[in-house]
C-alpha cells in the first residue's frame, strides 16, 4: 500500500511538473540552491556536495549531527534570508527565488508523507538532473504546504513548523538526532 502511495505522489508531482512546462513563467538569471556550475540544472554530484556543505553550515556544534534546536536556529536565518523585501514575510516568489532561483508557477501535488529522497521527488523524467521547473514543482509545493493558514506568504513560525515535519522524516530512528547519512538519505537517496 505505501509503495502505491508513494508512486501516486511522485506521478501526481510529475504531472504538476509535466503542466507547467509550457506555462511561461519568466525566470530570473539566478540558480538554484545547489547548482554549483550555474548551468541551470543540477546533478547528484551537485545534490550531494550541497547536501554536505548546508549539513555542515547548520550542524553548529560540529558533532556531525543536527539537532532540532540546531535546524530550528539555521531554518529562522534561512528564512530572514529569503525575506528578501525585509517585512518578516515570505512570500511565494521571495521561497523559489531563493531555492529555483526562478519565478512561481502554479501547481499541485504533494510533496509530504513521501519517503522517497527529495532528489529523486525532484528528478520527475528520471535523468539524473534537476531542472529549474522540476525545482520550481517540488518547493512551490512545499511553500503550498507550509501556509498553515494559506495566506500566501509564510511567517518565521510557519516556516520553521514546516521543518519540523521535515526533521521527523530525516530521524527514521527517532533519536531526536539527524545525522550526515540521515540527512543525504533524505535529501538525494542514492542517485548517480
Amino acid at each position: 500500500m505505501k509503495k502505491f502511495v508513494a508512486l501516486g505522489l511522485s506521478f501526481s508531482l510529475c504531472l504538476a511538473l509535466a503542466g507547467t512546462r509550457n506555462a511561461g513563467a519568466t525566470e530570473t538569471a539566478a540558480c538554484m540552491q545547489g547548482d554549483l556550475n550555474r548551468d541551470g540544472s543540477m546533478t547528484c554530484r551537485e545534490a550531494k556536495s550541497f547536501a554536505v556543505e548546508r549539513f555542515k553550515a547548520m550542524d553548529r556544534t560540529g558533532d556531525k549531527r543536527l539537532s532540532m534546536d540546531e535546524m530550528e536556529t539555521s531554518m529562522t536565518n534561512i528564512h530572514k534570508t529569503i525575506d528578501a523585501n525585509g517585512d518578516r514575510l515570505v512570500d511565494v516568489q521571495e521561497y523559489l527565488s531563493y531555492w529555483c532561483g526562478a519565478a512561481a508557477k502554479k501547481m499541485k501535488g504533494s510533496a509530504r508523507g513521501n519517503k522517497q529522497p527529495q532528489f529523486q521527488k525532484m528528478d520527475c523524467n528520471r535523468d539524473g538532473t534537476i531542472s529549474n521547473d522540476e525545482c520550481l514543482a517540488l518547493w512551490t509545493i512545499r511553500f503550498h504546504h507550509a501556509d498553515e493558514n494559506r495566506d500566501g506568504s509564510l511567517t518565521s513560525k510557519e516556516y520553521v513548523q514546516s521543518v519540523i515535519i521535515w526533521f521527523a522524516d530525516m530521524d527514521p530512528n527517532r533519536d531526536s538526532l539527524v545525522t550526515m547519512n540521515e540527512w543525504n538519505n533524505y535529501w538525494i537517496g542514492r542517485c548517480k
